[in-house]
């Protein structure tokens, strides 16, 4: 493993091939550049010049995490094929010709009436920009760059609709709708009629995408007589206005339905892989679906898939119309974009059910990653020790920049020290005394204590914020019995008499209680009540180490 540069090849880097290998994403690169078939028939393709991985996101509701968890994928396999020596190119697509389905959470209400429109041509809720779609779409981007390190192009549906860029494909799909309705049949219940089509016109009157329902086709002219009905979404219904009209699938507004679109967009970018939900890895999902009209309809190969398992906050699904969302300018106050993609980068059909809560545990997983990337730790299973460096690695930086070498500080740690110092020199004093600073990190030191300050400022749980107590109040001494007074004083001793580690501390601490007579679940309850108020607290022997003198006139205090 070649420390600090992303961007070596397992080649010229003289990287272990069984290194590579055992990374989810390596593994899917090298499924895609030695794949020569298409999967429902035997015919042979030649190998593209280019591999293009796709990600999208629907702009119907707004841009979260849960969103970027696709898009970090499709990166991972992205710079995986780099990496492999592959040409690849990485695009973004806003699916913004999607119907509005229900109202996300802090949408006026009066949005009900837009159910069923295609979401590029609401009108954006806050006024600042010309659509629903542009105003998330440019929220989204605004940090995404911060998640996404690789170079990603960007396609609007809408735009491409416009510029007729999929006529040539609605046309095919239109002529060959016969065969789509076999291949979709075979996995409905409910067979679709001979008169469907697998293009919807935007209603002329009232501008919905999901309502119009097709009455009639000229065979001649292939245009389409239409009717504007209620349409049910699975707890929303998207109001018709009863209009009746005629549309041309090559001229006028409207779009393909998705058992149809997506395959289009796979011919049209020609991709190679795209990330989706594990809901999907069942035969009559979507995705296989647009597969098979991929192949025997538009005579492209279908996709490599990545399948992965979506994000739940605190065990239930993130959502915008429960409002149980994090946004990612909201993930980059406490945390670096670099934790989210390890975080993503992890076995991909795990669940990942996120709590702010748990930050701390995130980042110490993450900086046992790190320690095994740069040397400082050993994992004896050497296949373990190989899968933590590459996921280390990717979740970082590629291109030409090193990896940065991250703060040894840990998070706890940080937090605990964000909350007794406000002043900077008296940070980096503290961690001095305790063995946490160091000159050459100053820089990711100073970021992890103002994650830490946030992450305590906004979604801390209450067990871990504390105040340090500037003088022994009598209530906190009528709490104090005498055994658990002489063991404190005895500490404020020991504390003075020499420069302590982190270790010899701890050991100390138990020694005090045991020579006191008082059981070291007490002596602790009783520290903390003179230093915090609190009958819980920070491990004690770092806790003491980084107030120093402070804790000392406190324990003098009583």
């Amino acid at each position: 493993m070649t420390k600090g540069n992303s961007t070596a090849k397992p080649a010229a880097a003289g990287k272990d091939k069984e290194e590579f290998d055992l990374f989810w994403a390596d593994q899917l690169a090298d499924k895609i550049a030695k794949r020569d078939r298409f999967r429902y028939s035997d015919k042979k393709f030649s190998k593209p010049g280019t591999f293009v991985v796709k990600t999208s996101a629907s702009i119907s509701g707004v841009l979260h995490i849960g969103r970027l968890s696709d898009t970090v994928r499709g990166a991972t396999v992205y710079r995986a094929l780099v990496d492999a020596g592959e040409k690849a190119r990485f695009i973004w697509v806003a699916e913004d010709m999607d119907p509005l389905r229900k109202i996300p959470a802090g949408v006026p209400a009066s949005y009900e009436k837009y159910i069923g429109t295609a979401v590029s041509t609401l009108p954006d809720a806050e006024g600042c920009h010309k659509s629903y779609a542009e105003h998330h779409t440019d929220e989204y981007f605004k940090v995404l760059n911060e998640f996404v390190f690789e170079d990603m192009e960007r396609f609007s549906m809408q735009e491409e609709y416009a510029k007729g860029n999929f006529s040539p494909f609605i046309k095919k799909l239109i002529e060959n709708a016969g065969t789509i309705r076999e291949i979709q049949n075979k996995q409905r219940t409910n067979p679709l009629k001979k008169d469907w089509m697998p293009w919807s016109p935007l209603c002329s009157s009232c501008g919905k995408i999901i309502t119009t329902r097709i009455s009639a086709v000229d065979e001649k002219t292939g245009v389409v007589s239409y009717v504007c009905k209620d349409y049910l979404f699975e707890a929303t219904i998207a109001k018709g206005c009863g209009h009746k009209g005629e549309a041309d699938p090559l001229n006028d507004p409207g779009k393909l339905v998705w058992k149809s679109e997506w395959a289009a967009q796979w011919a049209r970018w020609q991709v190679s892989c795209e990330g989706a939900g594990k809901e999907y890895q069942v035969p009559n999902s979507a995705f296989w679906i647009n597969a098979e009209i991929c192949e025997k309809v538009l005579d492209f190969p279908s996709p490599e898939p990545i399948f992965y398992e979506h994000l739940t906050i605190e065990g239930v699904k993130m959502s915008a119309s429960l409002g149980n969302v994090v946004y990612p300018r909201q993930w980059l106050e406490v945390a670096s974009p670099q934790l989210l993609r390890f975080f993503y980068n992890k076995r991909l059909m795990t669940s990942r059910s996120f709590s702010w809560k748990e930050l701390p545990l995130l980042y110490d997983e993450y900086d046992k990653a790190a320690a095994v990337y740069f040397g400082k730790a050993v994992v004896e299973n050497e296949k373990e020790m190989k899968h933590t460096m590459r996921l280390y690695e990717i979740s970082n930086r590629p291109g030409s920049k090193a990896i940065d070498v991250p703060s040894t500080l840990s998070f706890s740690h940080a937090a605990m020290v964000a909350q007794v110092f406000s002043d900077e020199k008296d940070i980096i004093g503290s961690l001095e005394k305790t063995g946490h600073y160091h000159r050459e990190e100053h820089r990711q030191i100073m970021q992890r204590i103002k994650e830490a300050r946030a992450w305590i400022g906004l979604h801390a749980p209450e067990e871990v914020k504390y105040v340090l107590q500037q003088e022994v109040s009598g209530e906190v001494r009528s709490k104090l019995l005498q055994l658990q007074v002489k063991a404190l004083k005895t500490l404020a001793e020991k504390l003075k008499s020499k420069k302590w580690d982190e270790k010899e501390l701890y050991n100390e601490c138990y020694n005090i209680a045991k020579e006191a007579g008082i059981q070291p679940p007490e002596f602790f309850r009783a520290a903390y009540l003179v230093l915090l108020n609190k009958e819980r607290g920070p491990k004690l022997a770092p806790f003491l180490l980084a107030l120093g003198d402070r804790a000392v006139k406190l324990l003098q205090q009583i």
